[in-house]
């Protein structure tokens, strides 16, 4: 049973390792299935993609867990953009200073999660970017933070060549991951 005043990422750990994700949003917990194909090939290709354009001192990772504002609420984004430096410290998760750009990949048991709960957590957590890949629609939307808010930055389409400064120099066009 979580406790009554709700679970922390601490009490993750007791909880049976049966091929399902673990999150956490105002200590209740989000139990999310393993990803379609669909969305693995996304996720690998795009991260591929962003990893070789990093510079050095950022790290491109997969389901590395993320605390946003205390240890309540805790996302596993599919991919990030981190400080490189953070990877160095003690600890099993990244804290949301520590993020650049998460990164969802929308799965159709769970589209609600990262369209509404993450965006409000991420932009609340004060990640900069916040991209949602949208397979079924073949979309990319790319949010940057706007205040406490996220705003529409740009929608890619496969074929369209999107570039940017940050969260570092990139080059992206969703025909290579979609």
């Amino acid at each position: 049973m979580p406790p009554i005043a709700g679970c922390t990422v601490d009490d993750l750990t007791r909880l049976p390792d049966v091929g399902v994700r673990y999150e956490l949003f105002e200590g209740s917990i989000l139990v999310t299935p393993p990803p379609v194909l669909r969305h693995v090939r996304a996720t690998n290709r795009l991260h591929r993609l962003l990893d070789r354009q990093a510079p050095a001192d950022v790290e491109v990772v997969q389901v590395a867990g993320v605390t946003i504002q205390g240890r309540r609420t805790y996302f596993i984004p599919d991919i990030s953009a981190v400080r490189a430096i953070a990877l160095d410290k003690e600890g099993d998760n990244l804290d949301q200073d520590d993020v650049l750009l998460a990164i969802e990949v929308l799965s159709p048991s769970n589209p609600g999660n990262d369209l509404v709960l993450k965006r409000h957590y991420y932009a609340a957590g004060g990640i900069p970017q916040y991209w949602i890949v949208d397979p079924q629609a073949r979309r990319l939307t790319v949010l940057t933070l706007d205040g406490e808010t996220y705003a529409d930055r740009a929608v890619v389409e496969p074929g369209q060549v999107w570039q940017s400064d940050e969260p570092f120099p990139l080059t992206i066009d969703p025909a290579d991951f979609l």
